[in-house]
């Protein structure tokens, strides 16, 4: 994409101007020499103090449109200078973009992951939730059902986090591995028999690691809440091997009735009762099995290579052993998929007694096999990935589930989000600590990051594993215990 940017302000840096972008135009490249028919052009300049004009031009092709914005603006709660320039800019950008494509984006200008931490930010401070939705409805233009739902799972969040002590943490195990790699999918995860002959070998590294952090945690005076083992596929394990992850987790670790403990099983077709059972009797309340959707069609369109039947079976099958809570993840715009099959889904999952159901919006990395543009399966406008947001929404909300957690992605059909809901008390703390960046996860396993998190919350210290096995392998150090307390050190009242 041709972008030139004419930016007069210490303000806003050019990644800020890409990603803006983006939410028009999905997938594009920003490199040197990078050919595209699209192009943007910014001008940015404060006049006087909080006081800016802001020019954009948006072009396709022969066409293009132009928006602007300038003089002050008086927002509904005090904000940091930087808000002024965003405002600017992104009022000026929305209306560009609307008179060229004709349609507005759900999110406004808001970009970023987390926009539930931003409504919290306020909420912690004592603006109240009508203030709040008034702050991304009118400055940051955001929709008003996409206003009320950060707002109503910020409060969700507060109530989560009421007691959660600067020394409480997260606990995150990798296993990167699946039976076989759907077309979407953009997580690290490794599906062919080469790299499953590691697994073994995987493990006991695994485990060793799982040893030495636990001795960590425990040397820092760190208290674990939540237990989280994800991928991947976690079920592509086998029982005795899910034992004796399991066991070294809860030998390693301080366990107690108070600690969230989640395995997620994932894939259906991986799921068997031997293998529920030993997660059950390892003292694992929390599980999840994900279907994306209960529509065979769509299943073989996006190359899941499972079937509604074996997910219906594993669900009876867990909801029989009687697990605290079981998630259920749908996927919302999917190629092949209809408004008539998509709530289906919904309707499915609510009806076999999923406690947490997590709708997330299709969002393909570059690694994924299927294709933004080129194979016809993204539209910014989404109309149909909207619509089916918002009935799972409302379907949800009349059973009783609430947001609980929201995370927004690049490159989403219409702009839209991931949204986890929960019947009362099935909430997943994992999912807040991890995504709100609230308190400190330290993780272990290929393709995980550990995060220390300061009291304040104002630094994050990340630590990345290598992406993959074979390199995890090889691996001799992970994060020290030296380095996390001289970290926390700097950051806590109390000494270590």
């Amino acid at each position: 994409m041709k972008l030139v940017i004419d930016n007069r302000t210490p303000y806003l840096n050019d990644y800020y101007f890409q990603t803006m972008c983006l939410l028009y135009f999905p997938g594009e490249k920003f490199k040197e020499g990078f050919e595209s028919e699209n192009y943007a052009h910014f001008y940015l300049e404060e006049t006087q103090k909080n006081c800016f004009t802001a020019r954009v031009t948006l072009g396709s092709g022969d066409i293009s449109a132009e928006g602007s914005f300038s003089g002050a603006y008086t927002p509904s709660i005090p904000m940091n200078d930087d808000f002024y320039a965003m405002n600017a800019l992104g009022k000026a950008f929305l209306e560009a973009g609307e008179r060229l494509f004709g349609f507005g984006l759900p999110w406004g200008y808001i970009t970023g992951l987390r926009p539930v931490k931003r409504a919290k930010y306020y909420l912690d401070r004592g603006y109240t939730a009508e203030q709040v939705i008034t702050l991304f409805n009118r400055d940051y233009e955001v929709s008003t059902e996409k206003s009320t739902l950060s707002v109503e799972t910020a409060l969700i969040q507060q109530k989560m986090l009421a007691d959660i002590k600067p020394n409480d943490c997260g606990l995150y195990v990798s296993i990167p591995f699946c039976p076989t790699r759907c077309d979407y999918c953009s997580f690290v995860s490794y599906s062919n028999a080469r790299l499953f002959s590691l697994i073994p070998d995987y493990l006991e590294k695994l485990m060793r690691d799982i040893r030495e952090t636990g001795e960590m945690i425990k040397k820092l005076g760190m208290r674990v809440r939540s237990i989280y083992i994800g991928g991947g596929t976690p079920s592509i394990l086998d029982e005795f091997q899910i034992g004796r992850l399991l066991s070294t987790i809860n030998q390693s670790v301080d366990i107690n009735e108070s600690t969230e403990y989640t395995f997620e099983a994932g894939r259906p077709d991986t799921v068997t009762y031997e293998k529920l059972m030993a997660v059950k009797d390892n003292g694992v309340r929390r599980i999840s099995i994900n279907p994306q959707t209960t529509s065979d069609f769509v299943l073989e369109q996006i190359g899941r290579k499972h079937s509604s039947k074996q997910f219906f079976d594993a669900a009876e099958t867990a909801m029989k052993i009687g697990f605290d809570t079981v998630n259920a993840d749908l996927i919302a715009g999917l190629p092949g998929d209809t408004e008539a099959s998509f709530r289906k889904s919904v309707d499915d999952v609510i009806d076999l007694g999923f406690q947490n159901i997590t709708v997330h919006t299709l969002s393909i990395k570059n690694a994924a096999t299927i294709r933004f543009v080129g194979d016809g399966f993204y539209d910014p406008q989404g109309d149909f990935a909207r619509s089916s947001v918002e009935y799972a929404r409302a379907k949800l909300k009349s059973f009783g589930y609430a947001p609980y957690y929201l995370y927004r992605q690049k490159n989403t059909v219409g702009n839209a989000e991931n949204t986890g809901y929960t019947l009362p008390g099935k909430e997943n703390l994992y999912n807040v600590l991890m995504m709100e960046e609230h308190s400190t996860v330290f993780a272990c396993g290929a393709g995980s990051i550990t995060k220390l998190v300061s009291e304040d919350r104002n630094d994050i210290l990340r630590h990345a594993f290598p992406k993959y096995p074979y390199e995890y392998l090889s691996m001799e150090k992970s994060l020290g215990y030296e380095e996390a307390k001289a970290f926390f050190a700097q950051h806590r009242k109390d000494e270590i």
